[in-house]
């Protein structure tokens, strides 16, 4: 009878169990051994580990600087638009270039010719009120006559000699009102006389540098337009140096990151020194690169 170990004395063939090569036993030799898995790359053990917090750093860094990245762009380009809007309007205005800050001595001016208008009105009515209605609204007649004279020079147009006429027809009927209130107040005829020529002097100026005001000064519009454009260009330097800042953190982080995982393949992975700087450089030029 056949004695083969893989059958029994009799009957059918026993069956033989293959058993396992387990990991103690594998060697080398062994190409059928089931290795233990692989602890993954010096990289990710060193994300996983120790350079969490820092490569976190990093990360949130590079988030904070493309959103001011971002911001940066939008305000370049609302700069932009507010200065194409300024120029144009500057380029498209009809009158001077002088600042219209200018424009508020245009009340002074009016108050001015409505004072000196106050005496002449004296002469003409009892009620203090009346006198003071009607050198107001002598006030405002001459300095409407002034931006209407301005308004011609705005749109090229020659002032009529009709119009300065008027002009100085106002002036006069207002100078002798002056002259007669003050003598029938009481004064000589010198005084009277010399203060109703200042009082025309200062009329005569007023109206004069209303309409010149007016006719060589920038509108409201682009006094506007140019306080706005300053405001971007304001908001877009601030949001340039944020971002400089930012890069300069972010920089001086990864920078750390690279010391520090440096010394992590030096001490912990006994990675010769010439590679290890290879990978850290790589690994901090991967990370940063992603960022963005």
């Amino acid at each position: 009878m056949s004695t083969d170990p893989a059958h029994g004395p009799e009957g059918p063939p026993l069956a033989v169990a293959e058993l396992p090569i387990t990991p103690a036993q594998a060697g080398p030799g062994l190409p059928g051994a089931v290795l233990p898995a692989s602890r993954g790359s010096p990289e990710g053990r060193y994300v996983a580990r120790p350079g969490k917090p820092v490569c976190r750093q990093v990360t949130d860094l590079q988030g904070q600087r493309a959103v001011a990245a971002a911001k940066v762009r939008e305000l370049q380009a609302a700069v932009e638009r507010a200065e194409s809007t300024d120029k144009e309007r500057k380029e498209n205005h009809r009158g001077g270039d002088r600042p219209w800050l200018l424009r508020l001595l245009i009340p002074a001016a009016i108050l001015a010719e409505a004072v000196t208008a106050y005496v002449a009105m004296e002469a003409l009515v009892n009620s203090q009120s009346l006198a003071i209605g009607l050198a107001t609204l002598a006030a405002l007649v001459g300095a409407g006559m002034a931006c209407t004279l301005a308004n011609r020079r705005l749109n090229r147009l020659p002032v009529p000699a009709a119009a300065r006429i008027l002009e100085g027809i106002f002036v006069a009927v207002v100078t002798t009102l002056r002259y007669d209130s003050l003598h029938i107040q009481g004064a000589g005829v010198l005084t009277a006389a010399g203060a109703a020529a200042l009082a025309a002097l200062i009329s005569v100026l007023g109206l004069l540098g209303i309409e010149e005001i007016v006719a060589e000064t920038r509108t409201f519009d682009i006094l506007l337009s140019t306080l706005r454009a300053a405001w971007k260009r304001g908001r877009y330097a601030a949001a340039t140096a944020r971002l400089a800042g930012i890069q300069a953190r972010t920089e001086a982080a990864a920078g750390r990151l690279q010391q520090h995982f440096l010394d992590f393949l030096l001490k912990t992975e006994k990675l010769p020194l010439d590679e290890a700087r290879r990978r850290a450089a790589a690994f901090k030029d991967a990370l940063t690169d992603r960022g963005g």
